[in-house]
Parts: C-alpha cells; structure tokens; sequence
C-alpha cells in the first residue's frame, strides 16, 4: 500500500483511539491512547500479519499457495548468515511488483530478531513475542 494511504488509515485509528478513550484533540496525543488500548500502528498491523502469514506457512507449510511463494535462503558458501532463517527476496523491477505477497512478506521476516523466528514453539508464542517486538520499534 501507499505511504499516502498509511496515512489515512492512521489518521482514522488516532480517531477511533479518540473516540473510545472519550479524548477531544488536543487533550492526549493519539500515539499515547493507542498505547494505552495496547493496539499497533497501522503500519505495524500490517508487519504483524505479514509475519504472522510468513510464520504459519513456514511451520506448517499451510496455507499451500503462500507457502510456496516463500523460499530459504541457501547461500552456496558456509555463512553466518546460513543460520539467520533468512528467506530468499525475489528480484523485481516494477513498483507493482514490489507489494507481492512474496516480497513484502519476506523483507518483513528478514527484519525479525533470530531468536524470534527460531525459539517459539507455537503461534500463540510467536504473536505474543511479535506483538511486544513491534511495540518496542519505532512506529508513528
């Protein structure tokens, strides 16, 4: 999506985080409430699904098709990026092409800390760790 229209969507969740917190504008900033109801930044959500799609399919091979868009990387030389659980990012040219499924998702999966992807042993586990990970990070 857009940097456009990640805008739009956080400014309609800073609204919404208003709306339910019963906070006027100028009262709370919108990044305060949204902690507060321990929800993520839009673009966070996003990162949060995609990881969670890229974690499903790669431990259980489900569902098929989203599987089969997400391949290991195999470096042909013993690395120490061999033991990272990096995904191999498909080559693009286009903008379009960019927003794939498969190439999202696997530069957000590169980006996740190792012991995240490799030291959970359920879904559960690895959303809880995710969630309290991207909370930490920067997002606006």
């Amino acid at each position: 999506m857009s940097r456009k229209n990640f805008d739009k969507l956080r400014c309609v969740q800073n609204r919404a985080a208003r709306i339910v917190c019963g906070v006027g504008r100028r009262q709370q900033s919108a990044r305060q409430l949204r902690h507060s109801l321990h929800w993520l930044p839009v673009r966070a959500r996003t990162d949060f699904k995609l990881a969670t799609l890229s974690y499903m399919s790669r431990m259980t091979g489900q569902p098929d098709y989203l599987a089969a868009e997400l391949r290991s990387c195999q470096p042909q030389l013993c690395l120490r990026s061999s033991s990272q659980e990096l995904l191999t990012v498909p080559h693009c040219k286009t903008m379009l092409r960019r927003r794939r499924f498969s190439v999202v998702a696997t530069c957000v999966w590169n980006s996740l800390p190792l012991d995240l992807k490799t030291n959970c042993d359920s879904l559960r586990g690895f959303k809880t760790g995710l969630k309290t990970y991207l909370f930490r990070q920067d997002y606006n």
